[in-house]
């Protein structure tokens, strides 16, 4: 099976994880493409069996700025029979945490694909989750 990893990474820190959760992917045994919102376009998501989307928080809850004119252009594609998750990097101490996560997870679900396992959101310091991330993206292909 086939998965893609989008990120959009602002300080590289969702570039980082979305390394970390393509290899638990890799590990199930998966063919995994990580790659940049910034040289990814929507339709390429309807290649693959698994679509794993990654954003950082910024502001009141907005989407990482690379990702905006991925997301509005999202509209009309089919996800449907493509697994997917969403994750993303954020503080708790602000009111918004993680709120583009839960915005690209509820995006996958209005194009039809079956959002599997709970969005992943990083909590400050990546450093120790990194390894949490590669498991979650392992156990996105029996979620």
């Amino acid at each position: 099976m086939k998965a893609i990893v989008i990120f959009g990474s602002t300080t590289g820190n969702t570039e980082e994880v979305a390394n970390y959760v393509g290899n638990g992917l890799r590990e199930a045994g998966h063919e995994v493409l990580v790659k940049n919102v910034t040289e990814a376009t929507p339709q390429e998501m309807t290649g693959y069996d698994i679509v794993v989307l990654g954003s950082s928080t910024w502001n009141e809850g907005l989407l990482q700025d690379d990702f905006v004119p991925f997301y509005e252009q999202m509209t009309g594609i089919s996800l449907a029979g493509k697994k997917a998750a969403a994750f993303g990097c954020g503080e708790s101490i602000y009111e918004h945490y993680c709120a583009a996560v839960d915005t690209l997870a509820n995006k996958l679900k209005e194009l039809g694909a079956e959002v599997v396992g709970t969005p992943f959101k990083v909590d400050g310091d990546i450093g120790p989750h990194l390894q949490e991330a590669q498991a979650w993206g392992k156990s996105l292909v029996t979620a």
